[in-house]
């Protein structure tokens, strides 16, 4: 062998046992976390961990004897604790308190989208109805002219009063007088998305239009 393969075969050997140093050093290292640790996002998450169990713990938790759930102002996570309410249904019953009044009797549930006979007898003896949320004080009137809430001036705050609507219906009541120029009889708040017969029964002693095509923007 010439002195010049020789140095060609040394310079490749040595090539290879570094090429192999490398490979087994890349392949022991160390796994990176999926998290870093001590990092503000994790420290949040923590928190925002433990309120979401907190919360799931506490829909999963059973009525105690004799309590009682008030469905015009428990929040949802109280609702679903109702035997045969789950997140879902508690949901439907807050938007329909909002949208159509509150619930005087165990019957008006059966209105909310998925709550039949069978459900409201299971969880009639388990509501709060003795203190249903009240018109404001002081309001009467009734038709076009007689005092009450104007409708064709008031602001969507002086409508949230009224009962039976929240902030979602005060605006599309704001919505559709500004559409149409204006409400010449209560009968016409019927074409505001969410006011049926009954909510409007409910308001009509407490509204009124005004004077015709008088109205705020």
């Amino acid at each position: 062998m010439s002195p010049e393969e020789r140095r060609t075969l040394f310079i490749t050997a040595g090539l290879l046992f570094l090429a192999s140093l490398v490979r087994v050093g890349w392949e022991a290292r160390p796994t990176p976390p999926l998290l870093p640790p001590d990092t503000t996002a994790y420290a949040e998450l923590i928190p925002a961990t433990d309120s979401l169990l907190a919360e799931e713990e506490r829909r999963q938790t059973p009525l105690g004897p004799g309590e009682q759930i008030d469905p015009n102002r428990d929040p949802e996570v109280e609702l679903a604790r109702l035997p045969g309410v789950g997140p879902a249904l508690a949901g439907r019953i807050a938007e329909s308190r909002e949208v159509e009044g509150p619930f005087r009797r165990p019957e008006d549930l059966a209105r909310v989208s998925g709550i039949g006979e069978a459900t409201v007898l299971r969880i009639r003896n388990l509501l709060d109805l003795s203190d249903p949320p009240r018109a404001p004080a002081g309001s009467s009137g009734r038709g076009r002219g007689s005092e009450g809430v104007d409708v064709n001036r008031a602001q969507a705050q002086e409508l949230e009063a009224l009962p039976g609507v929240g902030p979602a219906l005060a605006r599309r009541i704001v919505e559709t007088r500004r559409e149409r120029g204006g409400f010449r009889e209560v009968e016409e708040l019927l074409e505001v998305p969410g006011i049926g017969p009954a909510t409007l029964e409910r308001m009509r002693p407490l509204v009124s239009t005004g004077e015709p095509n008088v109205y705020l923007p």
